[in-house]
């Protein structure tokens, strides 16, 4: 089972229902390191964040409520507090109206029981142990996060869904007779299946309660990339990128790197609009319904095996992240040829040679004759010598 040791583990559906949607506090346990544990810190939009340590405070608990009680900001608070035991734990969880996230390395799963404010996720085996939904439920969150290029971007979208809720909470105070024909309004750039869990929010961010029930809802509108993608291919498209971000962080980051530099080198950016020029995913997008429709450009998978824009030596493990990537879209090139060790630039042949083909042609295009069968072996030498000379030519004109 997978491990969390990185902030980024934590930017999943499930804790962006639980402590942004749903405004539930969280426990995780064994200990987490600070660092990682903020990554959380993208989902606590409308909080202001306070860490405590509670090894150097005797009394936390006392601090925990006046720090809740007497806040002079537009935000709430939010405490992080960590190396907890499990008595503070439960001293904390007895806090009425605090919001926190909570690390402990102690065994806490019995204070789970019953306890509906309180999510208890067990880090060691990737549980949730008084927390269960359907996948369907978190449509909305898996749209959030697969949309967004960075947690910058994420907590950006996080923040206008606060926005429109403030919004929502204004329109409710000014007119309490009359606010349900506003609200599909205030909504209307939001998928309409989106709705509800934005009320959701709106009713637990504010504490009140938002009786609608005819909401006059239009057909969903479904919003197109400027270029005309249609929903399922830019969804497939979509899916490719988020395996390429999520397979390896350095991989990713050279991957991204080469998209802007085949931008600045292939295309005419009167042909892109402000956000295929700079995000990443959406110039993939682009490209992929442009310039790369039938596979991505083979030189450029060359070039990203190289290394050369980051400058990193990929290990072992980056080399077989890169065999599994080049599977994914059937390239032809052995990981071993990446650069292990060496500069990239001490052998552009080797990279040149890459090459994408059906299966089929793989098989029969590259075996290599025995030895001795030296004539076959020969003309065999000589034809990859010249298709190596024809790639220089095209790159080395």
């Amino acid at each position: 089972m997978r491990r969390i040791d990185t902030g980024v583990d934590f930017i999943q559906p499930e804790f962006l229902n639980i402590l942004f949607f749903q405004q539930k506090n969280l426990v995780v346990f064994p200990y987490v390191d600070l660092k990682h544990l903020h990554g959380l810190e993208t989902f606590t939009v409308g909080y202001n964040v306070i860490d405590l340590e509670s090894t150097a405070l005797y009394n936390i608990k006392e601090i925990i409520e006046f720090e809740a009680n007497n806040c002079y900001s537009q935000n709430k608070t939010l405490f992080f507090i960590y190396s907890l035991d499990k008595t503070k734990v439960q001293d904390i969880m007895g806090i009425e109206g605090i919001r926190c996230v909570l690390n402990t390395n102690d065994d806490v799963k019995t204070l789970a029981n019953g306890n509906k404010d309180f999510v208890f996720y067990n880090k060691k085996n990737n549980t949730f142990l008084n927390y269960h939904i359907h996948s369907d439920g978190l449509k909305f969150e898996r749209h959030l996060i697969t949309t967004s290029q960075n947690e910058t971007i994420l907590y950006e979208k996080i923040q206008k869904i606060k926005i429109i809720a403030t919004k929502i909470f204004t329109e409710i105070n000014n007119y309490p007779d009359s606010y349900e024909s506003s609200i599909p309004k205030i909504l209307e750039e939001y998928d309409s299946s989106y709705w509800e869990k934005i009320l959701d929010f709106t009713r637990s961010y504010f504490q009140i309660e938002i009786p609608v029930k005819n909401l006059a809802r239009s057909n969903p509108v479904i919003k197109k990339d400027s270029n005309s993608v249609s929903n399922e291919q830019q969804a497939d498209i979509l899916r490719e990128f988020n395996f390429i971000k999520s397979l390896n962080i350095h991989i990713a980051n050279e991957f991204i790197k080469l998209l802007h530099v085949y931008r600045s080198e292939k295309v005419n950016p009167s042909n892109l609009d402000l956000e295929q020029l700079y995000h990443p995913q959406r110039l993939y997008v682009y490209l992929r319904t442009h310039h790369w429709k039938d596979q991505i450009d083979p030189h450029f998978f060359s070039q990203l095996s190289q290394m050369k824009l980051t400058g990193y030596v990929l290990t072992e493990q980056d080399r077989e992240d890169l065999g599994q990537l080049y599977r994914k879209f059937g390239v032809k090139m052995n990981p071993a040829h990446a650069n292990s060790g060496v500069k990239a630039h001490s052998n552009p042949v080797l990279h040149a040679t890459l090459s994408v083909m059906a299966p089929s042609q793989q098989k029969s295009n590259n075996s290599i004759p025995k030895a001795k069968d030296f004539d076959k072996y020969k003309a065999f030498v000589f034809k990859r010598l010249q298709e190596i000379e024809a790639i220089l030519a095209k790159k080395f004109p």
